[in-house]
């Protein structure tokens, strides 16, 4: 989930706590439903610390509470410890990590116990169903078609099923067709990427499950040992290998100057189509002289 989504998300924690006369709470809800993506402040220790590090510890379940704590703790200093306040930013935070665990990049979620990544692929980081579903809200609320109580308890159950659904969708799809992986389309809620590895060759799709149809289909081989060898003498290539779940080869270029080394993550769809991507370039004698990463 995007961070914009989650702060609207929050929004509508708050909305939901201050008609229960819980203001304060309702504030520490939105606080910790955009808490977690602060990592983008490992951008500052670079792009490698970043990934290593991006959708882990702050997305950690083990560590929200402390989490909770630490941020109630700075308006304690002038009003009191305020145990609503804690209970609401620990709900914010927690909404937000099991959010992103039905997303598609993978997270952290038992870190320092952990440092596996788990995601389940039920919802792209945007996605427009649910962004429909949060717009539903905030309009029902401005025009005071229902009271803003009943209207978060409707949205909360809807978007629960509505993840619940797209989860069973694509277990199903990625079991009946057995591939590797299924991405979920942003625009289209029955809309997947396919994307597996059989018999040396690289197989890609997009499909639909409403209607079973595959389009662009692309089937390219695998790439070689040598390859693959030469792409790891880059520590980048290797970091993003051991944290992505599908970085393939997908493209290899050699000349008088030497070789070029394409590798992009095929399970995880963004909208440029350039996170988890990098590109490595190599003298003739196999030396690495420049490389780039999208992270």
């Amino acid at each position: 989930m995007d961070i914009v989504h989650h702060a609207v998300i929050g929004g509508v924690g708050f909305i939901g706590l201050a008609a229960l006369g819980q203001e304060l709470a309702g504030l520490g809800f939105m606080a910790g439903s955009v808490f977690p993506d602060l990592d983008v402040a490992f951008l500052a220790a670079g792009k490698r610390f970043y990934l290593k590090r991006h959708q882990g510890p702050t997305h950690a379940l083990p560590l929200a509470p402390l989490y909770a704590a630490a941020l109630a703790a700075v308006p304690a200093l002038q009003i009191g410890w305020d145990w609503a306040l804690f209970l609401g930013i620990f709900s914010g935070l927690a909404v937000h990590v099991l959010l992103d665990w039905f997303n598609t990049f993978g997270i952290q979620l038992f870190w320092p116990f952990s440092v596996h990544r788990s995601c389940l692929d039920a919802l792209f980081f945007i996605d427009t169903f649910a962004w429909t579903l949060t717009a539903g809200f905030f309009l029902i609320v401005i025009t005071k078609l229902i009271s803003p109580s009943s209207a978060v308890f409707g949205y909360a159950a809807l978007f629960a099923l509505y993840g619940l659904a797209k989860l069973a969708l694509q277990r199903r799809v990625r079991a009946r067709l057995g591939v590797d992986f299924a991405i979920p389309s942003a625009w289209n809620p029955f809309g997947f990427f396919l994307f597996t590895r059989r018999e040396g060759s690289l197989e890609t799709s997009a499909y639909n499950a409403l209607t079973n149809r595959f389009t662009d289909i692309s089937v390219r081989p695998i790439s070689s040992p040598e390859v693959i060898n030469l792409a790891r003498r880059s520590q980048v290539f290797r970091d993003m290998e051991s944290i992505l779940r599908g970085l393939s080869v997908i493209h290899v270029e050699e000349n008088n100057n030497g070789t070029t080394v394409v590798a992009q993550d095929l399970a995880m769809r963004n909208f440029g189509g350039k996170f988890g991507s990098t590109e490595l370039r190599f003298d003739p004698d196999g030396r690495l002289y420049d490389e780039m990463a999208n992270i």
